[in-house]
């Protein structure tokens, strides 16, 4: 997903600690992880303390799954990916809240994509999606509000990986396409007010 290439460094610049475990692409989907290694010298494999370091030096820090950081993940990935499950609902909804609850957020903003480009094409779907979702966050003890988005088009103009980056640059020095700028502004202030750094939505989209 490369909202969170600007969402996360965005965020964090506005003064919120932004830890992010994310994933690999599935089915025809390219994941965050793929597209940041796409970037020379990019490294995704960090050891815990290297993440905590990350988060403690710059703010941000968006890693993968390994043997010490949400385990698990890396299994069910494979497994859905080659048992033809990618689509199942509760093991989309362990596979995403593992690494979120993982990442030991005060809350949690999730992006619950809808449409014929999404896993969940209809929005009956991805609305049960997101209410397995929001409970297994506030049973963590986190703050949990998620957004449903649609992507019943391609988000932006760029598509393949290192074309996504280069898009994404674009974006945060202030250009790139309309419609990417307004879903990362909208996601930024939800996170703003999730974090307590402003007190309402529309404040927010004022930072």
């Amino acid at each position: 997903d490369k909202v969170s290439l600007m969402l996360v460094p965005l965020v964090a610049s506005l003064g919120l600690v932004v830890p992010m475990i994310s994933g690999r692409g599935l089915g025809h989907t390219g994941g965050t992880l793929d597209k940041l290694e796409s970037i020379p010298g990019f490294r995704v494999d960090l050891t815990e303390d290297d993440f905590l370091d990350a988060l403690s030096e710059t703010g941000a820090a968006i890693v993968g799954a390994t043997q010490a950081i949400a385990p698990a993940d890396r299994k069910m990935y494979a497994l859905r990916d080659v048992t033809g499950t990618v689509g199942s609902v509760p093991l989309i909804c362990g596979s995403i809240m593992c690494k979120k609850i993982a990442e030991d957020p005060d809350s949690l903003l999730l992006d619950v994509k809808t449409g014929n480009g999404a896993f969940m094409q209809r929005m009956e779907d991805a609305t049960n999606l997101a209410r397995l979702m929001i409970a297994a966050g506030e049973g963590a003890g986190k703050r949990t509000v998620a957004l449903l988005t649609s992507m019943e088009q391609p988000l932006g103009q760029a598509v393949g990986n290192w074309l996504e980056v280069r898009e994404s640059v674009e974006v945060l020095n202030g250009g790139g396409p309309a419609d990417i700028r307004e879903l990362v502004v909208a996601q930024a202030a939800h996170m703003l007010v999730l974090g307590g750094k402003a007190d309402s939505y529309a404040l927010s989209q004022l930072a």
